[in-house]
Order: structure tokens, then sequence, then C-alpha cells
């Protein structure tokens, strides 16, 4: 992905973020993916950004937790 297209991105998800804490939100993340590359931006104390994740990731079902992991750990599951 271009630097450039790398920054769009980036501040698409800098100004979501912008809106809701315009809003009243008090945290989030936000993901943005395209096939070129994706973009993240998480807003609120560290504490409540953190309890954002976790509760996304209790939310999952098992099969989708595994995943995540893979991904964190980089380990290759295959195709599915």
């Amino acid at each position: 992905m271009s630097s450039e297209k790398a920054k769009e991105m980036q501040k698409q998800a800098e100004e979501i973020s912008t809106i809701l804490k315009n809003s009243g939100y008090r945290a989030g993340l936000i993901a943005l993916s395209k096939d070129i590359g994706t973009a993240i931006n998480a807003f609120g104390t560290r504490k409540d950004a953190l309890n954002t994740i976790y509760n996304i990731i209790e939310n999952l079902d098992d099969k989708d937790k595994l995943i995540l992991l893979s991904l964190i750990l980089g380990i290759n599951l295959g195709d599915e």
C-alpha cells in the first residue's frame, strides 16, 4: 500500500473516532480494512479501550477466538 493511501485510511479512522467522541462515546476501537491495508484508531482512556477490546474478544465464539489467537501469534491455520 502506498504511503498516501495508508495516511488516507488512518485519517478516515481518526475522523470516525472524533465523530463518536463528540457524540458522547467515552471509548471505542475503529478498524477499517481494504484489500490494500488496515487502519486502526482507539480512543478513550487506556482502561476503557482495553475493556472494549476485552468485551469484543469475550463475545467471539470459540472458533473465532482461535483464529484471533493464531493471528496474534503468527500461526498459519491453513486456508479455512
